[in-house]
């Protein structure tokens, strides 16, 4: 008995672990870091500012694990038409700010396929 109380002890270790990891990026929190960026993603500044770049490195750091990278991109994908950012600066952001994103954005990237 001490056996199947010791595996699904680990085995709800491991599902909260789980939720812990797919839960630590929200997307109040990636809005929150992108927020002084909104004047770059709409044309109404020529480059990001100091403060823009600071929370695209900031949300770069947090999105450290394949569960957080996917959540932060379909939070990003529900936003973008919310906010009227045109692709082009939404696309140069990562690059202006200096974080290296392996993958294209567009505005129907399948964010299953983020690592």
């Amino acid at each position: 008995m001490k056996t199947t109380s010791s595996g699904i002890a680990v085995l709800l270790v491991a599902m909260l672990a789980v939720q812990a990891a797919v839960a630590e990026i929200s997307c109040p929190d990636v809005l929150n870091d992108l927020s002084p960026c909104l004047a770059f993603l709409q044309g109404n500044a020529p480059q990001p500012s100091g403060e823009c770049c600071g929370g695209v490195r900031a949300l770069y750091a947090a999105a450290d694990t394949r569960p957080a990278r996917q959540a932060t991109c379909r939070c990003l994908k529900a936003a973008y038409l919310q906010v009227h950012a045109q692709l082009p600066a939404a696309q140069e952001l990562a690059g202006d700010c200096g974080v290296p994103i392996n993958y294209k954005i567009t505005p129907d990237i399948d964010c299953d396929m983020i690592n």
